[in-house]
């Protein structure tokens, strides 16, 4: 309703649209090396899933569909949470949307009390809005940038932590 995009937030009212396209040339990473291409980062794997009759709605995902594209993605990578240093959300912007994701990353990192608060957590839709079609490649696109200049682009809009995410209880 104010125009702004408050992933996380208390004041979390729902999405900004926004326009945009993007495209990353991808190729095998021995292809590249061999054509002394620039690398802006190695993709180790991918997962993706539809959460259809297991989604809370439209507008929101459902935990269980989170935790095991998650937990897919980190074990076709053959990475551990504990390596997680960041994670780009998909952050709805919604008060029922942005708990739930957050529940299902905590659930799918299984971490131990000592990691809480161990990796930074942002959504580019807070700086640019929902590129709808656009959204996933805007944040891959953040991400390189981010890998490129060892620098975190802040989420904006987000004063106060929505309540019924329980940060202090989570790695992020």
């Amino acid at each position: 309703p104010d125009g702004h995009f408050r992933a996380f937030d208390e004041k979390a009212a729902g999405t900004v649209r926004g326009n945009g396209a993007g495209v990353v040339v991808l190729k095998l990473l021995e292809d590249a090396i061999e054509d002394a291409d620039h690398i802006y980062a190695v993709i180790n794997g991918s997962a993706i899933n539809n959460d259809g009759r297991g989604k809370v709605g439209y507008s929101a995902p459902g935990i269980q569909g989170q935790i095991n594209v998650i937990q897919t993605a980190q074990a076709v990578a053959s990475i551990t949470p504990e390596a997680v240093t960041y994670i780009e959300a998909h952050g709805t912007g919604t008060k029922i949307g942005d708990p739930i994701e957050i529940e299902g990353l905590s659930e799918a990192f299984q971490l131990d009390n000592t990691q809480k608060n161990k990796c930074a957590i942002g959504s580019v839709k807070t700086n640019i809005g929902h590129l709808e079609s656009a959204a996933g490649i805007a944040g891959v696109t953040k991400i390189l940038f981010q890998m490129k200049h060892k620098k975190l682009v802040p989420s904006l809009h987000s004063s106060v932590l929505n309540p019924n995410i329980n940060f202090d209880n989570t790695p992020f």
